[in-house]
This record gives C-alpha cells, structure tokens and sequence, in this order.
C-alpha cells in the first residue's frame, strides 16, 4: 500500500483564477495538484515548519470505542 494520501479541492471561481495567476506568475508548468503541492511545501518553508514539527492529533474515539477507551482509562487510576 501507499503512503500517499489524496486531496480533493473543491473551491469558488475566485480561488480558482487566484491559482491561475499565481500558476503563470511563480510555478513551472506541471499539473494543478502538482502546483498545488508545490504551495503547500513553499508556505510551510516560509514559515519554518517541517513535518517532524508538526502538531499530530489522536483520532477522537467515538461511540462503544470511546467508552470503551474512558473505562479503560478510569481502571488505571
């Protein structure tokens, strides 16, 4: 299996034209996922975030889980 994840972007007229531009102003031609890949690791550069760095959260645990997770917890105690 692959590590890849996928990104579905659904987004106005406005943020598409904004892409647009900033694809004929800043990028080499490659494909709009690739483009916007390329955004996402520019900004993160810019503001000296690295994945390491990043704030990973829990899935939340809901429903019998959850419960199940809180018993658990509480039996600790």
């Amino acid at each position: 299996m692959s590590d890849e994840k996928t990104i579905f972007i659904r987004c106005s007229r406005e943020t598409n034209d904004l892409l647009e531009a900033i694809r004929k102003f800043d990028m080499p031609p490659r494909s709009r996922n690739s483009q916007i890949i390329h955004l996402i690791h520019k900004e993160a550069d810019r503001l000296g975030i690295s994945v390491k760095e990043a704030p990973r959260e829990e899935p939340k645990k809901v429903g019998l889980l959850g419960l199940a997770e809180k018993v658990k917890q509480a039996n600790h105690r």
